[in-house]
């Protein structure tokens, strides 16, 4: 079976039984957890998929994965796709349940990369920004420092980009007046 299409079943059970007791949101704060933990420790995917490791090992795992005090309904979900032996599927189920999750509360994740640390008050209006205009609920605003940009932003929005960089305008000039003295 595609890895994608058990990612999103799971996902989806997940997200419904979460949702018709109200637990979307707690259910949501540990697998945001989760994901992070999947994207930043190397070794976990590995450990999941590792036939050495026994089950309470990888629940345990799993569960710490989801933060410090993830959901009843979080925990139990663990239980039952390390039971059903999908745990190697957990991080991909993970991202499925994100992108359920921000498509049903219209949610709308964005990146800002700056040169230095940005101020909360741009924050605040580059979010406000990206709400308008993608007729949004609420905005996941990550951000991250590049000091090769020199200056001003880039702004990532569902896969659209705005580049105000002081780099990103010099490289527009500079393919604008090779273009020009040909």
């Amino acid at each position: 079976m595609n890895d994608g299409l058990i990612a999103i079943r799971y996902a989806r059970a997940l997200y419904s039984s979460a949702k018709d007791k109200g637990k979307e949101d707690a259910v949501y704060k540990g697998i945001c957890t989760m994901t992070t933990a999947f994207e930043t420790v190397p070794g976990l995917k590995h450990a999941l998929s590792s036939p050495t490791i026994n089950d309470d090992d990888k629940i345990s795992l799993l569960t710490k994965a989801a933060g410090d005090k993830p959901s009843k309904e979080l925990k139990s979900f663990i239980v039952f796709v390390v039971s059903k032996k999908r745990e190697s599927y957990m991080g991909s189920i993970a991202r499925m349940y994100e992108q359920l999750y921000r498509k049903d509360k219209n949610i709308v994740v964005s990146t800002v990369t700056t040169a230095s640390d940005i101020k909360d008050k741009s924050l605040s209006r580059i979010e406000k920004f990206v709400e308008n205009i993608c007729d949004a609920e609420k905005v996941e605003l990550r951000t991250k420092t590049d000091p090769s940009i020199v200056g001003g932003f880039i702004l990532d929005v569902e896969g659209k980009r705005m580049d105000a960089s002081i780099k990103g305008q010099l490289s527009k000039l500079y393919k604008y007046a090779g273009h020009k003295a040909k």
